[in-house]
């Protein structure tokens, strides 16, 4: 098999060349794609658990720590302790994270619309129905070790 033809080689290319121009595009508002992602979470709910985070960014919790502890460093975000658990960590969207969702979403859209150009909305739909399979089929085969 060609380099070219490896899924993992042509995803990860993929991956690799839309996070450098989001990470670009974000620049101007000092916010990286995976900290996009976690105020997009916390945007949509805010109060969630580090280990929420984690399982809906697929991310180990040591990475969400990390992505948690900048973002507090930026006064995005602040973390507290939980009144009825004192060992459990709730994040709370600061007012300077709430802020940022209009123009961070805004420059989200632009640049999706941007990377899918010549992708009719059918195709876009079947690329992520691929995508859904794909990630599927790995995650079966990862559980079955």
């Amino acid at each position: 098999m060609k380099l070219q033809e490896c899924i993992n080689f042509l995803l990860t290319k993929a991956q690799n060349t839309v996070f450098t121009y989001f990470k670009r595009e974000l620049s101007c508002l000092d916010v990286t794609p995976i900290q996009y992602a976690t105020l997009k979470c916390l945007w949509e709910q805010d109060g969630q658990m580090p280990s929420q985070l984690a399982e809906a960014l697929n991310l180990d919790s040591s990475t969400v720590t990390g992505i948690l502890g900048r973002l507090e460093d930026k006064k995005l975000i602040e973390r507290s302790f939980r009144v009825d658990d004192r060992r459990k960590v709730i994040v709370h969207l600061t007012e300077e994270g709430r802020s940022l969702e209009v123009p961070v979403n805004e420059i989200i859209t632009r640049l999706n619309h941007e990377v899918t150009n010549g992708l009719s909305p059918e195709d876009l739909a079947l690329f992520h129905k691929q995508l859904d399979l794909i990630t599927n089929n790995a995650a079966k085969l990862n559980n079955q070790s």
